[in-house]
């Protein structure tokens, strides 16, 4: 036999045993069996017990219900019947549904930092001249830093727009992403 040909021959057998030195793991969970549950020790249990029976458990109620509350002069708000956590993520989703670039949120300071165009308007991309005015042509978007603030009070969590300087707005395009939150929200609720 010509040394090629043993070759060949050895290195095939050498393959097919490589499957037993490395065996498929894919099945591995079939053949499993479930661990028993930690035995923690009794003085590290009691510890436990007692942090447990310290804390203070506030009921949760998630309510889907939205109210646009306008008081006058800088006391426009939004307010949610539930807890700030609850509202957090519903204000992001509503952001984001409606494409408002959310360019920093600081949950702890309670506040999304937005870019917002009042006077958006859809984009036309068919053609090669749409494009070629898109490259070169000016910015369309005309976005205005706003803040969206959070704050809990014992009816629920109150959701307020501010400028870049921090100052409640109450009034004109302020008022109109405001206005898109809470009909934003409103119709998800209603979902």
């Amino acid at each position: 036999m010509k040394p090629i040909k043993v070759i060949f021959i050895f290195s095939v057998a050498f393959l097919t045993a490589c499957g037993k030195f490395f065996p498929d793991k894919e099945a591995d969970y079939i053949y499993s069996k479930e661990i028993p549950q930690l035995q923690i020790p009794p003085e590290m249990q009691a510890e436990r017990l007692q942090a447990e029976s310290e804390e203070v458990i506030v009921p949760v109620t998630l309510s889907k219900t939205v109210q646009f509350i306008d008081q006058g002069e800088n006391k426009t708000y939004v307010r949610i019947n539930s807890p700030f956590a609850h509202v957090w993520r519903i204000v992001g989703k509503a952001l984001t549904a409606r494409a408002i670039e959310i360019t920093d949120k600081n949950r702890s300071l309670a506040t999304y930092y937005v870019q917002y165009d009042p006077e958006l308007q859809a984009v036309s991309d068919g053609s090669f001249w749409d494009e070629f005015v898109f490259f070169f042509g000016g910015d369309a978007n005309q976005e205005i830093p706003y803040q969206v603030f959070l704050t809990e009070s014992e009816f629920g969590t109150d959701i307020f727009v501010r400028d870049q300087l921090g100052n409640k707005v109450s009034n004109g395009d302020g008022l109109k992403l405001l206005n898109l939150l809470f009909d934003t929200i409103k119709l998800d609720f209603e979902s």
